[in-house]
């Protein structure tokens, strides 16, 4: 598969697009995260070109807007254009047993806690039931789930039903978990192989305390749009932290609050690694000429060390 992650437009720094990253083959499209309508519309005129592309896969990796303002616009158009469509989210309800036996609260039902659950996570609920109105697949994004040539590999149950038992005891789904809200902290997080041969994990705005065997990928999305702390707890979670290509989804317009990915692209210059593909300035294309100048160079500093050695 090829990666497209997009960006700002019109030169436009001010408006918080949020993410979107598309993986696609010839006759497939996965969409993660779609958090503008704009972001919609530049899916919509990539399939129009895409002709022989007939299944769409949506991955919504978290509850927030900024990854998911575009998805009722995507989905409209695609149900109008009769794409064959599966949704992969999070579906809460089916852990509610778990969230409760965490609680341990015997005040608590399961409709009641049920209807809490929905009232937090609401983007998605409101998506969920669109798609099924629509007639789309909607699918539990559960580890293992295979989308495509792709994998859900995370957040694990345990995790997952933790996150969203803060959110209810709490009352509250800017309750922290790891340094994370519970929105952010258990992002679904999605391994693929792209055409380059190389293997790419995404992973939305989870929590580092959540992602797992790192040193296996090739290209690794740092969490929360390049968010510094997040950053180093990967780089220091790698064996060879250098030896990686990261990918920085920027969240323009986003401020402080929201990630941003100044300080990151910063630490790593003084750190000396590879510059980070970042959708800061425009949209990153892998395979592409910016990849493999990135390639070219680690191979000179590569060679470089060998020769010292």
């Amino acid at each position: 598969m090829k990666l497209k992650a997009l960006s700002k437009y019109d030169g436009d720094v001010d408006t918080r697009y949020g993410d979107c990253i598309m993986l696609y083959d010839d006759t497939s499209l996965i969409v993660y995260d779609c958090g503008h309508s704009r972001h919609a519309e530049e899916v919509e005129d990539f399939l129009q070109k895409k002709f022989l592309i007939k299944q769409v896969s949506i991955v919504i990796s978290h509850n927030d807007s900024d990854h998911t303002n575009g998805i009722l616009d995507l989905m409209e158009y695609l149900y109008e254009h009769g794409y064959t469509v599966t949704v992969y989210s999070a579906l809460y309800l089916k852990n509610t047993k778990e969230i409760l036996d965490i609680l341990d609260d015997k005040r608590r039902t399961s409709e009641k806690t049920k209807e809490h659950i929905l009232e937090m996570f609401n983007k998605i609920r409101e998506i969920v039931e669109q798609a099924q109105e629509y007639g789309f697949s909607v699918e539990n994004a559960e580890v293992n789930t295979k989308i495509f040539s792709g994998t859900i590999v995370g957040p694990t149950v345990e995790e997952f039903t933790k996150v969203v038992a803060a959110a209810v005891e709490s009352g509250e789904a800017s309750t922290k978990i790891d340094g994370e809200t519970v929105m952010n902290a258990a992002s679904i997080q999605l391994k693929i192989k792209l055409e380059t041969a190389d293997l790419i994990l995404l992973c939305g705005d989870a929590t580092p305390e959540y992602l797992h065997n790192l040193d296996i990928y090739n290209i690794i999305q740092l969490p929360h749009h390049g968010k510094l702390e997040s950053a180093k707890k990967i780089f220091e979670a790698l064996e060879d932290s250098h030896s990686k290509e990261y990918l920085i989804s920027d969240n323009t317009g986003s401020g402080e609050t929201s990630g941003g990915s100044d300080d990151t692209v910063e630490y790593m210059k003084d750190e000396r690694y590879s510059p980070a593909l970042s959708t800061k300035n425009e949209i990153v294309d892998i395979p592409s000429s910016v990849a493999t100048a990135i390639r070219e160079t680690r191979r000179v500093k590569l060679g470089e060390m060998d020769n010292k050695c």
